[in-house]
């Protein structure tokens, strides 16, 4: 008997307990999210430059930055501007990506100063090209050049040709 008493206790208190236990509810419907809004103007596609196309055309680069493989500088100068660094972070990240690739930075001053200073000047701005290079990623794949003034690419002797005169190009 006290089996049986036992057996009809233990059907009861689950009986109690099921009817206790919470109620499971129908599944959530779906929750729609909206996706965050896009940036105005679309995002420059190479890797780490967070530019719109607007951006980059409003620093003068139309396209990919790589394909610009000019950097100019103010007279005697070294100094980097923010159009130059988006076109040395372009670079960069692609000679990250690609160990073997090597680059030559040919530096250039305009006609004005000596031949000796100006062949410096050169080699300060391919140098600091290669800074910017290396600082990115593109370490040990640099060599630098100068030729100051005996290369132009404007003979004339204006500002307008001075300013295409004081560069470093990048070659591949």
């Amino acid at each position: 008997m006290n089996r049986k008493l036992g057996l009809v206790l233990t059907i009861l208190f689950s009986v109690v307990l099921s009817a206790c236990a919470p109620k499971s509810e129908p599944p959530a419907e779906p929750t729609v999210t909206k996706a965050p809004e896009a940036p105005k103007g679309p995002v420059y596609p190479y890797a780490g430059i967070d530019l719109t196309a607007e951006e980059l055309t409003a620093l003068g680069i139309d396209g990919d930055p790589r394909d610009e493989k000019v950097v100019y500088f103010e007279y005697n100068s070294t100094a980097i501007d923010r159009r130059s660094q988006v076109i040395l972070q372009a670079h960069a990240l692609y000679l990250g990506k690609r160990a073997g690739t090597r680059v030559s930075l040919e530096g250039h001053a305009d006609e004005r100063g000596t031949r000796d200073y100006n062949l410096a000047l050169g080699e300060r701005r391919a140098n600091v090209v290669a800074e910017v290079l290396t600082a990115g990623g593109a370490a040990s794949q640099n060599q630098t050049i100068s030729y100051g003034e005996e290369r132009p690419v404007d003979t004339a002797h204006t500002e307008a040709a001075w300013q295409k005169n004081r560069r470093v190009e990048i070659k591949y």
